[in-house]
C-alpha cells in the first residue's frame, strides 16, 4: 500500500480484485481524523486510476476484492493537502474513509490509435 495510507480495519471480499483500469462501483463515507463527518455514505463508480478522486482513495481501492470493506487513514499529502475542500475539509487534514467495494468490471486492453504515417499524402 502507498506510504501515507494505513488500513485501520478490513474485511476481505470474495469477488474479483480491483486493479487499475477496471470499472468499479463502491460506497464511501469520509470523516476527519477527529471524527467529524465530511460526507455521509454515498455510491460512486469510476475507472480505477482515472484520478477522479483524491490519490489516497484510488490507492486504497487497488487490490480490494468485490464485497470487501476497508477503513483507511489518509495523510494530507494524499488527500486535499494545504488547500482543503470547499469548507468541509480544513487544510492539511488527516482523513478517515470507509470503503465498500460493490462491483469490479474488468476492462479489456484499450485499442491503440491507428498509425496513419504510412498513408499516401
Amino acid at each position: 500500500m502507498t506510504s501515507g495510507i494505513r488500513i485501520v480495519a478490513e474485511t476481505e471480499g470474495a469477488g474479483a480484485q480491483a486493479q487499475k483500469g477496471d470499472l468499479i462501483a463502491f460506497d464511501c463515507a469520509a470523516f476527519l481524523n477527529k471524527g467529524a463527518e465530511v460526507h455521509p455514505r454515498r455510491s460512486e463508480s469510476i475507472v480505477l486510476g482515472s484520478r477522479r478522486f483524491i490519490a489516497g482513495i484510488e490507492s486504497a481501492l487497488v487490490g480490494m476484492r468485490e464485497g470487501g470493506y476497508r477503513k483507511v487513514r489518509i495523510s494530507p499529502h494524499l488527500g486535499y493537502r494545504a488547500a482543503g475542500a470547499e469548507g468541509r475539509v480544513p487544510p492539511d487534514a488527516v482523513l478517515i474513509y470507509e470503503l465498500w467495494l460493490t462491483s469490479v468490471q474488468e476492462r479489456g486492453p484499450t485499442s491503440k490509435p491507428r498509425d496513419h504515417s504510412r498513408l499516401k499524402k
